[in-house]
């Protein structure tokens, strides 16, 4: 793949000569330090502990029509967090590749990407429904965007290192637009298939052998593959006298492959209070067959698929690049087991 990606960007300077705008260089950092509380009903003991993220990142433009990005962060062995956690009496912490991918604009409103990149494909509010946010989907993208019209379509490579390769094939198309001067929206369906999951193991497929809360056998073979219809939205608008910028969201799935527990939702609201504060809040209700859970929300229910519950966001912002926020998640981990887990995060970023 690296080697794929190193003959395209020779290519693609080679065939761009015509664009002469000067190279531009730019570089990203953001730290995050958090303190987690987690009480499971299923544990004997509650959990404290205390995690940071850092990321860095260098983006290379040397024409109008190429980027190449690469990004650096902390990292575990999860395909779905960033986070290094504290206390392992010292020893360094590791650092792998968050990023690396090279983003070509076709014309004025379509674009390529190639490589472990940024996700393309539209969430409304950041939902993590089906895709945890610190997941970075690896393999070629095509995006565009005119009007009022935009559209994703991936071909992601999730597994090569079994005999079987496990595959995702993404299709989204949608619309925005605007209702009035002070509401405007986005909506988008969307298609995921998960290639050949049925029957093999969780150790053929996720990257440390769990299961994440889909079905299994007696061998703990999974028991259904996943083609999962997607359906977004999102509206922006401005309430109250104060006239307080507000989003709604909603989005909702549901695995065409599978005979029972087959779908699940997520909606709520985000109000900017104002400079400084932001309040979100979400219920979300997902079953253990209606999405693959090794790609989703690391930390409502405990990861994975089969939980439903609360969550609610409160940030403050300091300055441009200092922030505090409080993240409280009240859940029915595996639909009946009471978890309630918080997080209280300092963040900087420039």
């Amino acid at each position: 793949m690296i080697y794929s990606l190193s003959f395209l960007f020779l290519g693609l300077l080679i065939i761009t000569p015509q664009f002469t705008q000067a190279s531009a260089l730019a570089t990203s950092f953001d730290f995050r330090h958090r303190y987690e509380y987690t009480d499971d009903d299923s544990k004997s003991v509650k959990r404290r502990r205390h995690r940071i993220r850092t990321r860095l990142g260098v983006q290379y433009s040397p024409n109008e029509r190429l980027k190449i990005k690469v990004r650096f962060a902390t990292a575990e062995a999860n395909t779905t967090a960033a986070n290094q956690t504290l206390g392992h009496d010292f020893s360094l912490s590791d650092i792998g590749m968050d990023q690396l991918y090279i983003n070509y604009a076709l014309t004025d409103n379509s674009s390529i990407a190639l490589g472990k990149m940024s996700n393309p494909f539209f969430k409304p509010n950041k939902s993590q429904l089906l895709f945890d946010g610190d997941y970075n989907p690896e393999g070629v993208t095509l995006s565009f965007n005119k009007d009022n019209y935009f559209g994703n379509i991936g071909f992601i490579k999730f597994d090569e290192s079994s005999s079987k390769a496990f595959n995702i094939r993404g299709f989204q198309i949608g619309t925005s637009n605007k209702i009035s001067n002070q509401t405007n929206y986005k909506v988008a369906l969307a298609q995921y298939n998960f290639d050949d999951i049925k029957g093999r193991p969780a150790s053929e497929i996720t990257w440390n052998g769990q299961i994440f809360g889909n079905p299994v056998d007696a061998n703990n073979n999974y028991l259904n593959n996943y083609s999962v219809t997607n359906l977004s939205a999102e509206i922006k608008t401005k309430l109250g006298i104060g006239l307080i910028p507000t989003t709604f969201f909603m989005d909702y799935v549901r695995n065409s492959k599978a005979d029972e527990d087959d779908s699940g939702f997520q909606i709520g609201s985000k109000l900017t209070l104002n400079d400084f504060w932001k309040v979100t809040y979400l219920y979300k209700d997902v079953e253990k067959n209606a999405v693959f859970g090794a790609l989703v929300d690391s930390n409502f229910g405990g990861g994975g698929v089969g939980h439903k519950g609360h969550q609610l966001n409160v940030s403050y912002t300091f300055s441009k690049n200092i922030s505090v926020e409080l993240t409280w998640f009240d859940n029915k981990k595996k639909m009946e087991i009471d978890y309630k887990k918080t997080f209280l995060d300092l963040k900087y970023k420039f």
